[in-house]
């Protein structure tokens, strides 16, 4: 009886040690791209297209595109053909990209310090996803704004499932406001992409605020 104590102590022990490791390198994860953005993004003192241009290599490097292009589209991505598909995924990184970024830039203006961005707490579901709780501290604002990372694991490479800020989720949003879009027009993907090239051109040539 003692020996088989002492064999459900050892693994227990190990499996808090794995959990312990595995949580620290999502932290890590998500506490690398704030700081990327942070750095490249919200306070480089670069003109909104060359912020634009790092946010995109940061933020796309971080997520499944395809994953999160099907999951926006809801039920109407079983029915896409794959070039409809392509130009959607497509024109979805640009809109996530330039809204984004345009948005974080936004955020630029004050006096502003490198640790904005504080870590609160990490939590994991029961689907295995990790939600790592930041602060955003910005310069003449009483209340911090809440970001959650959502991290998951695929196939042992991490990457960011979601963000959501203030509460609001950025992929349940687009997935609403698209899946609502493709019922009114019968689900007509090309359409919708049309719709978003155009918004992207539109936030492509936003001047922004200039760092």
């Amino acid at each position: 009886m003692k020996k088989l104590l002492t064999i459900l102590f050892c693994f227990i022990s190990l499996t808090f040690h794995a959990v312990a490791a595995e949580q620290a390198e999502v932290e890590k994860f998500a506490k690398d791209l704030a700081d990327d953005i942070i750095k490249n993004v919200v306070l480089a003192k670069v003109p909104l297209q060359q912020k634009q241009d790092a946010f995109r290599k940061s933020f796309l490097a971080a997520i499944n595109l395809k994953t999160t292009a099907r999951f926006t589209l809801g039920r109407y991505a079983k029915t896409a053909q794959p070039e409809q598909l392509q130009a959607y995924t497509d024109a979805l990184a640009d809109n996530i990209v330039c809204t984004w970024a345009n948005r974080f830039n936004d955020y630029a203006g004050g006096a502003l310090s490198p640790d904005i961005v504080s870590f609160v707490s990490t939590r994991q579901n029961e689907n295995g996803d990790f939600y790592v709780t930041s602060k955003l501290k910005l310069p003449n604002s009483e209340n911090d704004i809440e970001m959650i990372w959502r991290v998951s694991d695929k196939k042992g490479k991490l990457k960011l499932a979601d963000l959501i800020v203030e509460g609001v989720s950025m992929l349940i949003s687009y997935r609403n406001e698209y899946t609502a879009i493709l019922q009114q027009n019968g689900g007509d993907i090309p359409a919708l992409t049309e719709m978003l090239e155009k918004k992207n051109a539109v936030l492509k040539k936003t001047s922004g605020k200039s760092a």
